[in-house]
């Protein structure tokens, strides 16, 4: 948390502001957009949480693995969507999740799929 915090400090410094802000700025209305265009045809968007199951506690990993972990959440923080996770099972003993994203305040449909989710376990 703290190496982001210091990326944002450092990208934010007054010679890059322009240059990588306004890059971020279309990039976000872009995946904005496509989740919005995708939502229009369906109710919710089910998927993975994470894309790997995690690392052992203590074991050194790098930044790019570390980041890898929430790569799949980090569209619909941008897109301004709501979403949940539930229990989808357990790989090794380890719980997995699934993700699922909902429109714009369509936190109802996103919770009745987790519910009926979680009752079909």
């Amino acid at each position: 948390m703290l190496r982001r915090i210091l990326r944002g400090r450092y990208i934010s410094r007054k010679e890059y502001r322009g240059k990588y802000y306004q890059r971020a700025l279309q990039v976000r209305t872009l995946i904005q957009q496509e989740l919005m265009r995708a939502l229009e045809r369906v109710d919710v968007i089910v998927g993975p949480t994470v894309p790997k199951l995690p690392h052992k506690i203590g074991e050194k990993i790098s930044v790019s693995a570390m980041y890898a972990y929430d790569y799949l959440t980090v569209p619909a923080n941008l897109a301004g969507i709501c979403g949940g996770v539930v229990k989808a099972g357990d790989v090794n003993g380890i719980p997995v999740g699934l993700q699922i994203q909902g429109k714009v305040l369509g936190e109802l449909d996103v919770l009745r799929v987790m519910r009926a989710l979680e009752a079909a376990a």
